[in-house]
């Protein structure tokens, strides 16, 4: 969109049968099963694991990247797959007067935080964007892309799963930056290329992508300004989308380009443009979405409305942006804005609405909710309530009806929004620590929230206390009365009973459960009265629906029944309607791992992948098996991939898992479950190494020396020559000097396995009140500086050595940016301060993350004297021996956290203009 800032953004191993004690077969008992006998499960075997040292990431590309994509050869792909297929979707009857039943909403989320670097499949970040108020859109744009990472980025896997659960299609973004951020002309032309058969080459990698990853579609953001070459290409390159697109995709283009190849936002379909939509007769784009400036002459909905009738397309069709990335609620023009005489002229387009997580809430998970029922439903938390003014923001409930998955059976949700503070099964509490996982995030409630109290005055909420299944459920606080009610609007559905399903309630605290079904055709609801019983600390309460046989279930309702008279909270933690008769899900066969890496000989991180054909599956949960043959949760996926981090060596040297499938009753089936093995290599002496907060010191001076040895050395032995003390095993010491010279310090770091020793000559200086030569930043009297690339003049490597905060060297053209410094002579260096991108204001995703720093006398030879990894401070200190040198090079391993965009604010090298320095004798 214009005018927007992009923030977006061997060891010998053998994977084998695992046969272990019979504790281990105890292990193995499921809810509704019978002890499954070791030998009967399926394992895979590999030899030779290959070694991949990143965690699998979702795709982002430049256009020549996806010219050369190959899944097979892409060891991420198999973690990027969305196997969960697009629900069945139904509309709600109008909750309130004003909903209108036609009109559709997009929303263009900046659903991870960057566009590169994002986890494939979840991590411990609870603040992520687990979106769950999927009823009141349409279309679900991953809105992502920038110049320093992929402009060409599919959905994440775990997003498409968790809109495919609601029946929301979900698509990935192609966007051409404006050249002032960064967009070439040159990617324009690489996209549209045609081929001497006619054909599209990158239209069709935009299918394969889509088809491979299973996601439905693209939205194309072309604001790069181009010539009328490149625009007639982009047609013709719609059109042929359009010819070789499955049905059921969609592509849906942004109001930006004209036919002449000018980017020029229109804020309507009108005779500049309508060829990005239709071409007389032929479809080029499926939907076209209009720039925000519509809101200065509002009439152009009126006539854009018209325009798509007399191109025989729907004016729904056409989606009218609104800009809330700063504002949210708060931004000026309201959804309210584009109705007329109580009706949408068009769609409504919402961009950047996860505002609620990031501006409008900072990553505060309690404040993000709240701002999400603001958003979407109103102020009131009510989707009825119509008391808003058109000059507030009335929330999306106002205007759009709701929608629902609810259409097949079996149906079982945990009120599970993908994220948490710790994970449960069945009620136990089966994983410690933070996490998201939007890939298994559950179906929430159609209407949230609709609540009508007799005598109870209950609100609901999402919980992360407590939960059945996942990592949070539903909360019901304030307060009840003996025979108080509440009546709880749950679900819009469409389920045909069979005369074999049950309901059922899982449920905590103080209220007694009754089920009110509406069904199709009947005007009056059915109540019906369960049996309860407990389930460790919850209750079940189960409803018969036999009698119910051929009837179709309209909505879904709860009756709550306060039984004291008091303050309470009551959970709801799962419901699900079913037909108890056990299902048979396919085997999982062929366990393998495909990918490892190990962290300095202590943990291993795995990448697992099997095969099943999914017949009756949910999603597979993931074990690793102990050493005492218990079943200890690792995840759960809807994919047959999956990864496992910080495995840490065991005393056998060898880890044990069991990839259990789960049915969509949310019974694990053992029998059909695969296991497989990984042996470490036989356990190595530690890598000893150290650092020193300071190497240049007056005498009596505080010196921080810190281990940064293996962390498998289980000792630590420090000699510290001159120290005080001089002698010490604790991972960081502190030590002064009484006289001025020059001092070794030695660390031997041990384990079982033996012992290494790093010894550092003459690595502490030390003066005393004779040596008065000034510290200075050489880095301000440097006479050249040099790099690998910068973006412009305004960001050359001279503004990383200016002393000022408010410039930058950036670099966003390669792979491994580096930047070297002339300090025009030799001068005597003890270390250097970087400031990366946080010190300058950025994302801390963006500071460097792997850097090293050589040091060279005559730009031929040269030394390393600091190599970083894994940093995330925004402003790093790195000592040094006192060394001469006239170079300095800065080289970024790894530019930032996730991308490879160099952003250095200020590259200090500190030390003394005169050489020959002899504290002994000044």
């Amino acid at each position: 969109m214009k005018n927007k800032k992009r923030w977006i953004r061997n060891v010998r191993n053998v994977s084998v049968l695992f046969l272990l004690a019979s504790n281990f077969s105890n292990a193995l008992i499921a809810r509704g099963e019978e002890n499954t006998p070791i030998s009967t499960l399926s394992s895979g075997q590999v030899n030779e694991i290959p070694e991949i040292k990143e965690a699998p990431t979702a795709s982002h590309f430049f256009p020549e990247e996806l010219k050369k994509w190959n899944p097979t050869t892409d060891a991420d792909t198999i973690h990027n797959v969305s196997k969960v297929p697009l629900a069945k979707r139904i509309k709600s009857e109008q909750t309130n007067k004003d909903q209108s039943l036609d009109a559709k909403v997009v929303s263009l989320a900046i659903a991870n935080r960057n566009t590169s670097g994002t986890p494939s499949q979840g991590s411990s970040d609870k603040a992520v964007y687990n979106f769950t108020h999927w009823q009141y859109i349409d279309t679900m744009v991953a809105w992502a892309g920038s110049a320093g990472e992929g402009i060409i980025v599919p959905p994440s896997g775990d997003l498409t799963d968790s809109a495919h659960r609601n029946g929301v299609p979900v698509l990935g973004t192609v966007f051409f930056p404006p050249t002032a951020y960064g967009g070439k002309p040159e990617w324009v032309d690489q996209f549209v290329q045609k081929a001497a058969d006619g054909s599209f080459p990158m239209a069709d990698k935009l299918l394969e992508l889509a088809d491979y990853y299973g996601f439905d579609g693209w939205f194309i953001n072309q604001e790069t300004a181009s010539n009328p070459t490149t625009a007639k290409a982009m047609k013709e390159f719609l059109a042929y989308l359009q010819a070789h697109k499955k049905p059921e995709m969609d592509i849906m283009w942004y109001d930006s380009m004209l036919e002449n190849g000018s980017i020029s936002w229109q804020g309507a379909l009108n005779d500049r443009n309508k060829m990005y939509f239709q071409n007389n007769d032929k479809k080029v784009s499926d939907n076209m979405f209009l720039d925000f400036n519509w809101q200065y002459s509002p009439s152009k909905l009126v006539s854009s409305a018209k325009k798509a009738t007399e191109l025989t397309r729907s004016p729904y069709d056409l989606f009218a942006g609104i800009d809330v990335q700063a504002q949210g609620f708060n931004t000026a023009t309201k959804p309210s804005s584009i109705v007329v005489n109580g009706k949408p002229l068009v769609s409504l387009g919402l961009y950047c609405p996860d505002w609620t997580l990031r501006d409008g809430a900072n990553y505060d998970i309690p404040t993000y909710w709240k701002n999400e029922e603001k958003f979407w439903v109103n102020s009131a938390g009510d989707p009825r309530d119509t008391s808003m003014k058109s000059n507030e923001w009335q929330g999306i409930s106002r205007y759009y009806v709701e929608k629902s998955p609810v259409t097949s059976l079996p149906f079982t949700t945990n009120f599970n929004v993908g994220n948490g503070d710790r994970f449960y099964q069945n009620g136990n509490l089966s994983k410690e620590g933070t996490f998201n996982n939007r890939s298994i995030q559950d179906v929430m409630p159609t209407y949230r929230w609709i609540l009508d109290n007799k005598g109870n005055q209950l609100k609901a909420d999402i919980d992360y206390s407590d939960a059945f299944n996942g990592g949070s459920s539903i909360a019901l606080t304030g307060s009840t009365i003996p025979q108080g009610e509440t009546t709880m609007k749950l679900y819009k559905s469409e389920l045909l009973l069979t005369g074999k399903e049950v309901a059922k309630i899982v449920s905590k605290g103080p209220a007694e459960m009754t089920l009110k079904l509406n069904f199709k055709n009947e005007t009056a609801p059915v109540t019906i009265k369960g049996t309860t019983n407990a389930i460790g600390t919850w209750r079940e309460t189960r409803f018969e629906l036999n009698r119910f046989q051929n009837k179709t279930i309209d909505t879904i309702s709860l009756t709550i029944n306060g039984t004291t008279e008091a303050s309470t909270k009551i959970n709801l933690g799962q419901f699900a309607i079913l037909d108890e008769t056990p299902l048979v899900v396919s085997p999982v066969e062929n366990a393998t791992i495909v990918g490892q890496s190990i962290e300095e000989d202590l943990y291993a991180n795995l990448r697992l992948k099997w095969d099943s054909k999914g017949d009756a599956t949910s999603m597979y949960n993931v074990y690793r098996i102990n050493e005492q043959g218990e079943r200890q949760f690792e995840g759960s996926t809807a994919n047959t991939a999956y990864y496992v981090t910080k495995q840490k060596r065991p005393s056998t040297n060898q880890l044990n898992y069991i990839i259990v499938p789960v049915d969509k009753n949310q019974l694990e089936h053992l029998a059909q479950a695969s296991q497989v093995s990984f042996a470490f290599k036989d356990l190595q002496a530690p890598q000893a190494n150290f650092t020193a907060n300071k190497s240049f010191v007056k005498v009596g001076e505080k010196v921080t020396l810190t281990s940064t040895s293996s962390l498998s050395a289980e000792k630590l032995d420090w000699t510290i020559e001159g120290g005080t003390p001089d002698k010490s095993n604790e991972k960081q010491v502190e030590t002064t000097f009484s006289k001025a010279g020059k001092y070794t310090i030695q660390l031997s770091a041990s384990n079982q396995a033996g012992s290494t020793t790093a010894t550092k000559e003459n690595y502490i200086t030390v003066y005393d009140d004779s040596f008065t030569e000034p510290l200075v930043n050489l880095s301000l009297t440097a006479i050249n500086a040099t790099a690998s690339g910068f973006t412009s003049t305004n960001e050359s490597p001279k503004q990383a050595l200016d002393g000022k905060l408010q410039t930058k060297w950036c670099d966003n053209g390669n792979d491994h940016p580096w930047m070297m410094v002339d300090l025009g002579k030799l001068t005597s260096i003890i270390g250097f301060k970087t400031a990366h991108a946080e010190a300058g204001g950025e994302n801390p995703e963006w500071n460097s993350r792997d850097y090293e720093i050589l040091v060279s006398q005559d730009n031929q030879n040269w030394t390393q004297v600091i190599q970083r990894e894994k940093n995330t401070a925004g402003v790093t200190e790195d000592s040094i021996p006192l060394t001469e040198a006239r170079y300095v090079k800065l080289q970024l391993n790894k530019a930032e956290q996730t991308g490879k965009v160099a952003r250095i604010y200020e590259f200090e090298i500190l030390g003394f203009q005169k050489t020959g320095i002899d504290v002994l004798n000044n």
